[in-house]
């Protein structure tokens, strides 16, 4: 028994110093102060022209989402006061869709919307849902939900929506992004937002509603990118730059195929969901 404890207490003592060991790095945090180079800086600064690995270079459309409108600053409001005449957006700001890019920097494939596919299934469908409505596992179980990729079909199109002489007019199904206790009935109810389902919330805060399925794909890319509200920059599960194009492409693929017109769809495709489902015989009853 004693023989035992001192070889409990030894593993103790051996894992305990093992542990701090691990603990203790050598290697110095993040402007950490170290007396290794002046100024007391443990780390130099860059040299003047470096290009790390994953830099993108200035002017490679791969990287390049925002027009020249996009990357000049811009008043923040559409109807500024006095007051707020002299505040700027920063480049990026969504005040227009003509900040951004309409067109993809390289041609598409299929293959290229099957990869865009994976991805989109591998790191984007926990929160949006593999259809792009917002019902992923992730705000199902509570979390801040995403907009919807899809206007309700009942909602007025481009010019009726931006009109600014109705900003807060709502038509068909309303945005919303989390639950909250109804003072009434003391039940979880949804907390909707202030414009329809489907429309950008980037856009909405800058006093301007921009269907999603609407927005120049510049915008999905930045998002992507960038990150927004509750989202965050998912440059680290996607740094390639054109996986990130192929997203939003196949982004693209399912708003065209929730707000597809069947008159446009080719002749079997369109048979097939115009033709009544099949009923099913019922099973005859077996006595035993």
């Amino acid at each position: 028994m004693k023989t035992t404890l001192m070889t409990v207490a030894a593993a103790a003592f051996l894992t305990a110093g093992c542990q701090q060991k691990m603990a203790d790095q050598p290697a110095h945090r993040p402007y950490e102060e170290s007396n290794l180079f002046p100024f007391k800086q443990s780390a130099r600064p860059i040299e003047k022209g470096t290009i790390h690995v994953s830099q993108p270079v200035e002017g490679d459309p791969l990287t390049t989402w925002l027009t020249e409108l996009g990357r000049t600053p811009q008043p923040a409001y559409p109807n500024p006061t006095p007051d707020m005449k002299d505040v700027m957006t920063v480049p990026g700001a969504p005040t227009d869709n003509a900040n951004f890019v309409d067109k993809f920097p390289f041609a598409l494939s299929g293959g290229d919307y099957t990869r865009g596919q994976q991805l989109f299934r591998a790191v984007c469908a926990e929160c949006h849902g593999a259809a792009g409505h917002g019902n992923g596992k992730i705000p199902e179980r509570g979390f801040l939900r995403p907009p919807s990729y899809h206007r309700d079909p009942a909602h007025p199109t481009d010019n009726e929506v931006t009109n600014a002489a109705r900003p807060t007019e709502v038509v068909g199904a309303r945005d919303w992004s989390s639950m909250r206790p109804d003072a009434a009935s003391g039940r979880a109810v949804r907390d909707y937002t202030d414009h329809p389902q489907g429309f950008s919330r980037g856009f909405s805060r800058l006093g301007k509603r921009m269907p999603l399925d609407k927005v120049n794909v510049g915008y999905i890319f930045q998002v992507i990118t960038w990150g927004f509200g509750g989202m965050a920059s998912h440059t680290t599960q996607l740094p390639d730059p054109a996986d990130r194009w192929r997203v939003a492409a196949y982004i693209r693929a399912l708003q065209l195929s929730q707000l597809a017109e069947n008159a446009k769809l080719p002749g079997d495709l369109r048979q097939a969901i115009d033709q009544p489902p099949v009923k099913k015989d019922a099973t005859p009853e077996v006595k035993h």
